[in-house]
């Protein structure tokens, strides 16, 4: 008798814990991270790399991605899910920008703006 129950038990509590699962999943969970969207507003072509790293801590960054960046076009990168006060490092056919950003959370899109000299702003 001590066997059965025992499996019942065990059985009851997976599928308590598959149902809560599902159930956050149903409701959306988290909130989306921000969206990056790099605009390249030059008339050449740029190969372009993101890295953001937290202020204090770890020298490697907690995201980083590169794109090649057709002329006067843009390119949507994956989300950056964490919030709060970053180093943002954008490097330009190899010349790297230094900039501090805020994540918020409810920020939809995170813009990382090239402008015709090659000089990169965040928004």
């Amino acid at each position: 008798m001590y066997f059965p129950t025992r499996n019942a038990v065990a059985t009851l509590l997976v599928g308590l814990l598959l149902l809560t699962a599902g159930c956050s999943g149903i409701q959306g969970g988290d909130a989306p991270g921000n969206e990056l969207l790099v605009v390249n507003q030059d008339d050449v072509d740029h190969a372009v790399v993101v890295e953001i790293a937290q202020l204090s801590g770890s020298p490697d960054p907690a995201y980083a991605t590169g794109r090649t960046l057709a002329a006067e076009s843009q390119a949507s990168l994956e989300p950056f899910e964490e919030t709060g006060e970053y180093h943002v490092t954008v490097t330009v056919d190899g010349e790297s920008t230094e900039l501090t950003h805020i994540f918020e959370s409810g920020d939809d899109v995170v813009n990382v703006d090239i402008d015709n000299e090659g000089s990169v702003s965040i928004e």
